[in-house]
């Protein structure tokens, strides 16, 4: 990996080209992250963020001062750059585990050869014209110092292994010496022995051990030494070994994944070994399956209570229909607007749900009551559609006004929830035209309309 001053050097540099942008107010960055923090990182990997101007306040969107600061960052070679807007990312990972990127996880038992078939499928997805920025972790090597120990010396000296390890740990990590209370709270305190160059091998060659007679002798004495390169992390995911490429990906995820599955069955798999697709597309297809039970659910659930409330099975099968309805309008949409599934538009689908059919319960409840008093079903169906007009097209028009400046991305933040605003908008045009024609022409030809009004009356 490389140090934290080469990495600190270049992180200057991509700071003063961010500060050079007239658009950027300030710049944050950090360079890996604590060993106790959430997320661990090395030194060879940190984040940048950058704060802009208000948007009244510059000339640019937030895509093109990204797209710029590609350009520029562009000209470092052997590093991989990934941009990303904050809030977006953490949604994403909050539903993926990966910061809004597209991941192919590959399933085995040994890291060398998971390092092979890794090769293989990066080299598959860099010939997408789709995908960018692929990061193949295994390519990225660690330099570690392996230390074998001198059996017949330990006898020597009269030194244990235990006497080696305790003094590599004491190098590395430190030792609990003593606990002190501060605010109450017992804290331990750590001693480390202090090394000029802590991954220096001949400053670990140096390490003082002690020995049975009561001597210090140093650890090359016990102890032999080289450096490897190994893989910067090993990770498993339910026991098995697995290495993630994750890449960004710019169009159609389902329709990449169908492409990559064809062209990896060229890949000669070993028996035990497997590969899936992760990030975004599983995020996607979860919240797919998840958006679906929901919808129904909900569905289900306000059948049973406007078949309670209008004592009929067929009524609110009438009010029902104006959700599919609904539903050409909200794709319509996104078909326009560019937008893809994701978990805003399920959030949008399940509120157009609802304000499709409050609008046809307002429009039948009134004609029932006309009903009751006497009146034809035609007459009372044309009353209502004249009386509930302003109150159904008021509700719609309120809503989509409201929706209108984040459907077009007007206000700070508002392209995270665009699909769902460009979903609802959709929804309500088509879902309020067949609430005011298609309700009251489904309604003429439901059985028993008349008894069952007067039974309610």
């Amino acid at each position: 990996g490389t140090a934290l001053t080469e990495s600190n050097r270049i992180g200057d540099a991509l700071e003063r080209i961010a500060l050079s942008d007239t658009d950027v107010t300030c710049v944050y960055r950090r360079t890996g992250s604590p060993a106790q923090g959430y997320q661990i990182e090395g030194v060879n990997m940190g984040e940048i963020m950058i704060k802009l101007k208000p948007k009244n306040r510059r000339k640019r969107s937030v895509v093109e001062i990204m797209d710029a600061l590609k350009r520029e960052y562009g000209r470092f070679g052997g590093m991989v750059f990934l941009y990303h807007q904050p809030t977006q990312e953490k949604i994403d990972e909050s539903f993926s585990g990966l910061s809004a990127l597209f991941g192919v996880t590959i399933y085995g038992t040994d890291t060398n050869r998971l390092a092979s078939l890794s090769n293989e499928v990066e080299r598959i997805m860099a010939e997408e014209p789709v995908v960018s920025n692929i990061i193949n972790n295994t390519k990225v090597k660690a330099s570690g110092i392996v230390v074998r120990i001198k059996y017949p010396q330990l006898a020597r000296y009269g030194v244990s292994s235990v006497d080696v390890l305790n003094t590599l740990r004491a190098a590395e990590l430190g030792v609990e010496a003593t606990r002190i209370v501060r605010q109450r709270e017992n804290v331990g305190v750590l001693v480390r022995i202090d090394l000029d160059k802590p991954h220096d091998i001949d400053s670990i060659r140096k390490l003082p051990v002690p020995s049975g007679s009561g001597n210090i002798i140093p650890l090359d004495r016990v102890a032999d030494f080289r450096i490897v390169q190994t893989p910067s992390s090993i990770t498993r995911l339910n026991g098995q070994r697995e290495v993630t490429l994750v890449s960004e990906v710019e169009g159609s995820i389902p329709a990449l994944v169908s492409r990559l599955k064809e062209r990896f069955r060229s890949i000669n798999l070993p028996e035990g070994y497997s590969i899936d697709f992760t990030g975004q597309y599983k995020s996607l297809m979860r919240t797919a399956m998840d958006m679906v039970f929901v919808v129904l659910g909900a569905i289900a659930l306000i059948y049973l209570i406007m078949a309670m409330q209008f004592r009929s099975l067929l009524q609110p099968l009438v009010i029902l229909i104006t959700i599919p309805l609904s539903m050409v309008g909200a794709f319509t949409g996104l078909f326009i607007s560019r937008h893809g599934l994701d978990v805003s538009v399920g959030m949008g689908i399940v509120t157009l749900v609802g304000i499709s059919v409050n609008n046809a319960i307002v429009l039948l409840d009134y004609s029932n009551r006309r009903v009751a008093d006497g009146e034809t079903v035609m007459e009372a169906l044309l009353s209502a559609a004249s009386v509930r007009l302003r109150p159904i097209l008021m509700t719609a028009l309120t809503t989509i006004f409201a929706l209108i400046p984040t459907a077009v991305g007007t206000t700070v933040g508002s392209n995270i929830f665009q699909p769902f605003a460009v979903t609802v908008i959709g929804g309500l045009v088509s879902g309020t035209i067949s609430t005011l024609i298609v309700v009251p022409v489904l309604t003429t030809f439901v059985p028993g309309h008349t008894e069952v009004v007067k039974q309610q009356g």
